[in-house]
């Protein structure tokens, strides 16, 4: 039961780009039957090596609206 527990989390964490952690992988197990604590996914995780990556918010570096001379 382990083994394919961890076989759907590795499934769901490479499907979503890796940016899933431990709470949305497991609301993914529960809604495809398994029934898991985050605790438990967030164990296996870690024994995988998985941890998701952050994605950073995009920010306007470009100011339009200036008063300077424009090339």
């Amino acid at each position: 039961m382990k083994d394919i527990i961890k076989q759907e989390i590795i499934a769901i964490y490479f499907s979503s780009k890796q940016r899933y952690g431990s709470p949305r992988v497991t609301f993914e197990l529960n809604t495809l039957g398994f029934k898991t604590s985050r605790i438990t996914v967030a164990k296996y995780m870690k024994e995988l090596g998985l941890r998701s990556k952050l994605s950073r918010k995009f920010k306007v570096t470009t100011n339009s609206k200036h008063n300077y001379l424009v090339v």
